[in-house]
């Protein structure tokens, strides 16, 4: 099969491959526009990877386990060439073993909840960044912010996140640097820096490493008055919060993420 160039139009393959984290460079990069530009894909693949850590947590305790002696190849072939009586055992013990499998599927299911990535196992992906960055947002949103030491602050974040981290500059956007602190999260500490417009309204940006869903498009999440966007870039989580409009807080969402893009890329 000929391989797409990166100018090729995107087909659903591109997007299970991307989900599937089988892209090269160039043609993940194209995969990341398109889903900046059509919110529609962008929903289909949120919904892939929901639907691909659903199937991993689910399988996760039996992974490593062997494969069990009734369904090795050589005792399924074994069992086509058994006697009629043996073989309408053998289909219907296979619709037993069917129709349990679905009802513990449709039980996952019902504890899933690909939107607010709950699950009773518990979602560490986008959705979950999402959540906890409202929570911290609302948490921290009227205190004075911890640190006003950028350096110092950088430093902290920097070795608590086992990774070198930048304030985004804002400025252009309106927003002036407030401060920032370290946050605890259920996946690990994060990063979460708050930013003040004129007019008094505060913004914040959180940071945090990703154990799945190192590479994310930009989702849209809200919850009651605060919402914002997330996404994920080289392992690490971003979140941009705020109680202002989605229209108002995307630009602001694209250039950290452009200036992130940037620092990658040095």
């Amino acid at each position: 099969m000929t391989r797409p160039t990166p100018s090729a139009p995107i087909v659903e393959d591109d997007l299970h491959a991307y989900v599937d984290g089988l892209l090269d460079a160039e043609r993940r990069k194209a995969v990341q526009d398109h889903l900046d530009r059509d919110p529609e894909a962008a929903a289909a693949v949120t919904r892939l990877i929901a639907q691909r850590q659903l199937l991993r947590s689910a399988f996760a305790p039996i992974v490593d386990e062997p494969v069990p002696e009734r369904l090795q190849l050589r005792t399924l072939l074994a069992q086509r060439q058994a006697p009629p009586a043996r073989q309408w055992r053998w289909a219907a013990a296979v619709l037993v073993a069917l129709g349990a499998g679905s009802v513990g599927g449709w039980q996952v299911r019902d504890q899933w909840d690909p939107v607010n990535g709950a699950a009773n196992g518990g979602a560490n992906g986008i959705a979950a960044l999402a959540g906890e960055a409202r929570s911290s947002y609302l948490a921290y949103v009227s205190d004075a912010p911890e640190d006003l030491d950028r350096e110092r602050l950088l430093r902290v974040v920097s070795d608590k996140l086992r990774r070198p981290v930048e304030i985004p500059d804002l400025s252009a956007a309106g927003y002036r640097f407030a401060g920032g602190r370290l946050v605890a999260t259920v996946h690990g500490p994060a990063g979460m820096f708050f930013y003040d417009r004129e007019d008094g309204t505060r913004m914040a940006v959180m940071l945090r490493p990703m154990a799945v869903e190192k590479e994310a498009p930009m989702m849209a999440q809200t919850a009651g008055p605060v919402g914002g966007y997330s996404w994920a870039m080289r392992g690490l989580g971003y979140s941009v919060v705020g109680t202002e409009s989605p229209t108002t807080l995307h630009p602001v969402a694209d250039e950290v993420r452009r200036q992130a893009r940037e620092k990658a890329s040095i």
